[in-house]
């Protein structure tokens, strides 16, 4: 019989209390034999060999949202998975396409440059899309991950907030001062979003336009620039959407030009109308009001008159000026103007004993809207600007909206609201006119929303000739009616209604 050496126990007992305390198996500790295990990390010894796909699932990107014409942060992750909750196998280049809306909110990947792309699974079965980038269209939508194993979705939304949607004068509009001296206000616009939010950090580009020498090279035109010389500056806006630009200084010509002020997405600038104007001198000025108004065809209540001193600051008698009366640009009051008697556009008047000049009656044209008038004198640079305005006429015809024929269930209120249009005898839309609408007393009628007379309510048209009446709720009792929108002591109209029955 062999005898075992006890040396050799020892030794052996030892290595197996070494290896249980550093976390290694041990190799014939204690007559113990060790486990051959094969299994794959992270799986259970119960999951099989081969396991195929049977499912994709969504695995990050959703939801989240993103500005206009801006990448997503958060990559859009699916993964292939079996329902028996083991690793899956063979998944390698398994094909995943990620498709987003073709139309309306969207976006495109990087790749494709297009609103699907597909990509193939990695040896774990995950699959990303490249980069997507939303498009410029505001909304909520749903993109697809779709794969021979199913499909996800992933909720998104292209928001426009905080992105400039308008940039808007505060400081005057129209200011000016002496050749070679600053500006009295600095320039100073606010930048909005699409939701009427204050955009803060945005860049606000100011631009000292000129006006435009016309005499070739060599002849200055009437500008500015700002402290380091330059005709260009930028300001960022603060947290109320409010950027200001630098104090600006007038240059030595004389003359009027326009400075305005840019922001990124916002393609209409805001504008700015400067004068240089004469120092100790020639300088050319208004009399009266510069802001006159008339009703359209009606002859303006006052002329158009100037004062012209000459270079010692004295009324200057002799001088011959020109009046000229402008036209309005384009949008709305476009073609808007005057004439003056004779019916020309250009009059010119010379100056008596006092440097006064008069113009000629003016008669406003068939257009309602604001223009500018000029006067010019030849004994000066300067030049004397009016703003007059057409008004529209009387109330002569009231037009309904596309709610005039309308139909909804009984006790409910109508989806389109009541809105009617006001112009004059001239097609000019009406503002501030008082358009009453009524609705039957009795039988089958309705009640407005906001008004302390149900049946009945005024509401004043807006700049457009608008008068949009509240909301118009149906009473219980099924019929037709009508309800009638009337300008007082003018047009009416009506808009022919129906209850339906539940």
């Amino acid at each position: 019989m062999r005898v075992r050496d006890p040396r050799l126990g020892r030794k052996l007992l030892l290595a197996a209390v070494v290896a249980v305390a550093v976390g290694i198996p041990s190799v014939g500790a204690l007559g113990a034999s060790p486990r051959a295990a094969a299994d794959t990390p992270g799986q259970s010894s119960s999951c099989p060999t081969s396991n195929p796909p049977n499912e994709l699932i969504l695995g990050g990107g959703s939801p989240q949202t993103a500005q206009l014409d801006t990448a997503f942060e958060s990559p859009l992750q699916v993964a292939l998975a079996n329902s028996n909750g083991c690793p899956v196998t063979s998944v390698v280049g398994t094909p995943v396409t990620f498709t987003a809306p073709s139309s309306g909110a969207s976006g495109r990947f990087a790749t494709s440059g297009a609103n699907t792309v597909t990509v193939g699974a990695d040896v774990s079965g995950n699959a990303s899309a490249p980069m997507f980038t939303a498009n410029d269209t505001a909304g909520s939508y749903t993109l697809t991950a779709t794969s021979a194993y199913g499909s996800v979705s992933f909720s998104l939304t292209n928001s426009a907030a905080g992105i400039p949607a308008t940039i808007t004068p505060l400081s005057p509009a129209i200011q000016s001062a002496t050749v070679n001296s600053d500006y009295a206000r600095q320039l100073s616009v606010r930048v909005l979003d699409a939701g009427g939010n204050p955009v803060s950090g945005a860049t606000v580009t100011f631009t000292l336009g000129t006006a435009g020498g016309g005499g070739g090279p060599g002849v200055s035109s009437a500008g500015a620039s700002f402290g380091d010389g330059s005709a260009q500056a930028t300001a960022t806006t603060d947290s109320d959407g409010i950027a200001t630009s630098p104090q600006f200084t007038a240059n030595g010509t004389i003359g009027s030009f326009t400075a305005t002020a840019t922001v990124a997405n916002v393609p209409e600038p805001a504008s700015f109308r400067l004068e240089n104007l004469p120092g100790k001198g020639e300088r050319l000025t208004t009399l009266g009001s510069p802001k006159r108004a008339a009703t359209v065809e009606r002859r303006y209540s006052h002329s158009l008159r100037v004062l012209v001193r000459d270079a010692k600051g004295s009324p200057e008698a002799g001088a011959t000026v020109t009046f000229t009366l402008g036209a309005a640009g384009t949008g709305a009051g476009a073609g808007a103007g005057a004439s003056f008697t004779g019916g020309t556009s250009t009059a010119t008047a010379t100056t008596g004993i006092h440097g006064i000049a008069t113009s000629p009656s003016v008669t406003a044209g068939s257009v309602a809207g604001t223009f500018t008038a000029t006067a010019t004198a030849t004994t000066t640079t300067s030049t004397a600007l009016f703003t007059l305005s057409n008004r529209a006429g009387k109330p002569a015809t009231i037009t309904a909206g596309i709610a005039a024929a309308e139909a909804t269930q009984a006790g409910t209120r109508f989806v389109i609201a009541l809105a009617v249009t006001v112009t004059d005898a001239l097609a000019n839309k009406v503002p501030g006119a008082l358009v009453t609408f009524t609705a039957p007393a009795s039988g089958a009628s309705g009640s407005f929303a906001t008004s302390t007379h149900p049946r009945t309510v005024t509401v004043r048209t807006d700049s457009g000739g608008i008068a949009v009446a509240p909301p118009f709720i149906a009473d219980t009792q099924p019929g037709g009616y009508v309800v009638i929108a009337r300008v007082a002591h003018g047009p009416r109209t009506a808009f022919a209604l129906v209850n339906e029955a539940p």
